[in-house]
């Protein structure tokens, strides 16, 4: 299974008079500039949270290139439950792990994909090692 199989494309929602520019980064305020290269070849360019794996306009593009960066995580690739979800320029998740650093992990990855502008956990539960459930928000 890959990343791309955990995103909900029946949850994600499309921001409608995005406030920001067109040329605004992510959270890590860095550019994507091969992608930001191939997404100035279209007119017009599509806003980061819409550009898609080749820059092409994709509604569902950051939440595709979020899972792209996943796959290529080899420590994440065994999760199985969470879900992912695009609104606009936030990155949903959705779920439970195991614990907290691999949540970070996670976050971290969200983080670093362009036009990423917030990434919403209060939806996902994390297992302590006792086994209990504890549900953390950031």
């Amino acid at each position: 299974m890959t990343w791309q199989d955990h995103i909900d494309f029946d949850r994600c929602t499309i921001s409608h008079g995005s406030t920001s520019s067109s040329m605004t980064p992510g959270l890590t305020n860095t550019y994507d500039d091969e992608l930001r290269e191939k997404a100035g070849q279209h007119v017009p360019p599509p806003p980061p949270e819409y550009m898609g794996l080749e820059g092409e306009y994709d509604t569902f593009g950051l939440v595709r290139r979020l899972a792209e960066a996943l796959d290529r995580e080899s420590d994440l690739t065994a999760i199985d439950t969470l879900t992912l979800i695009q609104h606009g320029s936030t990155i949903q998740l959705t779920g439970q792990v195991g614990d907290r650093i691999i949540l970070e992990r996670i976050v971290d990855v969200a983080s670093q994909v362009d036009g990423t502008r917030s990434v919403d956990i209060n939806h996902v539960a994390v297992s302590n090692s006792s086994g209990d459930e504890a549900e953390i928000s950031r």
